[in-house]
């Protein structure tokens, strides 16, 4: 992620600048994060899958050379 504040931290602070309701503003911002933690969940399985075939490398270097961060400690 870049230097701005995430999308889902910046859709639970703000208030609405439209026509959707906070509520509407929270429930798609835990409907973004459900997203990540499934990409992320499948992410590491193509590293685990790759690793499975090549044990040279490990699952992190696999990610690491997609540029993805499935293997982060915060979940965000």
């Amino acid at each position: 992620m870049n230097d701005k504040k995430d999308i889902v931290d910046r859709l639970m602070l703000k208030p609405p600048l439209h026509n959707l309701t906070s509520c509407e503003l929270v429930e798609a911002a835990n409907e973004i994060k459900r997203l990540r933690k499934e990409r992320d969940e499948a992410r590491r399985e193509v590293c685990q899958w790759e690793h499975h075939w090549d044990k040279t490398s490990s699952e992190q270097y696999y990610a690491d050379k997609r540029g993805w961060d499935c293997f982060k400690e915060n979940g965000k």
